[in-house]
């Protein structure tokens, strides 16, 4: 399958037997700055870099075009908190890693037997800055962990991703307390030239 557009484990495709469009997508770039207070009577601006940026789309999953509504919603939201790079095509979009914020579903049809049989979703996400481990990040690799094996083969498809991004933030983790350790008092002191 070629997909037109893909993050993480998701994907976006046309094909034969199976359609999962992907639309009214949205982004921006935005200069972070303030003003300081300057008693001239004008401020000046302080530009402090740019803020995260955002991305949004939607899709539209059908039952009668190849895909389980209600399976796709658990799965995305399963995918909160997670950080991959987007893709366009071939090539990466954006920002090296993009996290998933928000995933809201409207325009839920349903049979007469309560049975889902399409469903719009709307994806927030958000430029993923590196930093300290976030709560987050730890709780859903626990869960992972702990999770039952029901389900196994899509377990087994996501947790490749989920080690690979668990074992990215535990390598940024370490190379975060290794850039902020500092020497204890007694090493100073050693280093210390002696007249």
């Amino acid at each position: 399958m070629v997909y037109m557009v893909r993050w993480g484990p998701k994907g976006f495709l046309v094909s034969p037997s199976k359609v999962v469009p992907f639309g009214n997508f949205t982004t921006s770039m935005k200069l972070k700055s303030d003003s300081e207070n300057d008693t001239s009577g004008t401020e000046p601006t302080n530009t402090r870099g740019r803020e995260l940026r955002p991305m949004t789309f939607e899709t539209t999953y059908m039952r009668a075009l190849g895909v389980d509504p209600r399976g796709q919603i658990d799965e995305w939201e399963e995918l909160i908190g997670q950080a991959h790079p987007l893709y366009i095509g071939s090539k990466r979009f954006g920002p090296p890693k993009m996290m998933l914020k928000e995933v809201a579903t409207s325009d839920v049809k349903l049979t007469v037997q309560g049975e889902m049989i399409s469903c719009k979703i709307a994806i927030t996400l958000e430029e993923y800055a590196e930093g300290k481990k976030s709560q987050l990040a730890s709780t859903s690799a626990k869960a992972s962990k702990s999770g039952s094996s029901k389900k196994k083969s899509k377990k087994e498809e996501k947790s490749s991703f989920q080690k690979s991004s668990e074992k990215y933030i535990d390598d940024i983790w370490k190379k975060r307390q290794a850039m902020d350790a500092t020497a204890s008092k007694s090493d100073k002191a050693a280093k210390k030239p002696k007249r």
